[in-house]
């Protein structure tokens, strides 16, 4: 396992974590919706996990790292956070993990700055 790739992904889950909760304190006064008030968290979960399949989709590697990643699951509400522990944990490979880590990285910290003001 690359120690850098789940030290990031590590950091990066507990960066996800603090927005998430911000995000569900503000609630509608969330400014990271900006013309949509009351935006959930699994609302930016689901969006966030769309745009990676979008961007990765066409990516074997990548489907079949998705595939086992939810593999159980009913729905999408804390994706982001199991994407991420599983990156740490069970990576798929550095090359792709890098990639992923560095779209999760700018998503959460635009979505931190936007909670910011």
């Amino acid at each position: 396992m690359n120690t850098k790739v789940a030290l990031s992904a590590i950091d990066l889950l507990g960066r996800w974590n603090r927005i998430s909760q911000v995000h569900l304190a503000l609630g509608s006064g969330c400014m990271c919706a900006g013309a949509m008030p009351g935006l959930a968290v699994s609302d930016l979960e689901i969006n966030i996990f769309e745009f990676l399949e979008e961007k990765y989709g066409q990516e074997k590697e990548f489907t079949d790292w998705l595939a086992q990643v939810t593999q159980k699951r009913r729905d999408l509400s804390g994706i982001v956070a199991d994407l991420l522990k599983n990156i740490a944990t069970k990576p798929p490979s550095s090359a792709l993990a890098t990639k992923v880590l560095k779209d999760l990285k700018n998503t959460i910290s635009s979505l931190n700055d936007s909670h910011k003001g």
